[in-house]
């Protein structure tokens, strides 16, 4: 018995995705994460460099904060599952450290004469520091796409 059907048409095939690709919003994002990631990083470790005679503690803070900027343009750039947790948890870390920093810059003037990302909301980086992470979230949350898919079922169910 010899048949014609070859082993590899008779088996799943694998899914195939025939939409363009968008340059929308999502590419100014990850464009703009992608660049104040660049920004923050190269700052901040000229800054580590340069300013040898403030505390190193500070210092350090801003680097890791830079690094951090740099996770969450890879996590919104990737946008898996995996990829979006860990690009929720960095920008929570951010405004959570933006916001607490600030915070604590009002009441100890020490906080806000050295330079960081998160001193004084990030007023020495235009407030990119306080801003990028709430849009970040924005972005992300309405971009996930469970609850896209949540949405759309919603409606086809009325």
């Amino acid at each position: 018995m010899h048949n014609n059907v070859r082993a590899s048409e008779t088996g799943p095939r694998p899914a195939t995705d025939n939409r363009s690709t968008s340059y929308g919003g999502g590419r100014v994002i990850m464009a703009v994460f992608w660049v104040f990631a660049a920004y923050f990083t190269y700052t901040s470790f000229v800054d580590f460099v340069t300013f040898s005679n403030q505390p190193i503690g500070p210092r350090v803070l801003s680097l890791i904060a830079a690094l951090g900027y740099v996770l969450i343009a890879i996590a919104i750039t990737h946008n898996g599952r995996r990829m979006r947790i860990i690009g929720w948890t960095a920008l929570l870390v951010e405004l959570a450290g933006v916001l607490s920093t600030g915070i604590i810059s009002l009441g100890v003037a020490d906080i806000g004469a050295i330079r960081n990302m998160w001193a004084n909301f990030g007023a020495g980086y235009y407030y990119a520091p306080l801003i990028l992470p709430v849009v970040g979230l924005v972005w992300i949350w309405f971009t996930n796409p469970r609850r896209i898919v949540e949405i759309a079922e919603s409606f086809d169910r009325k």
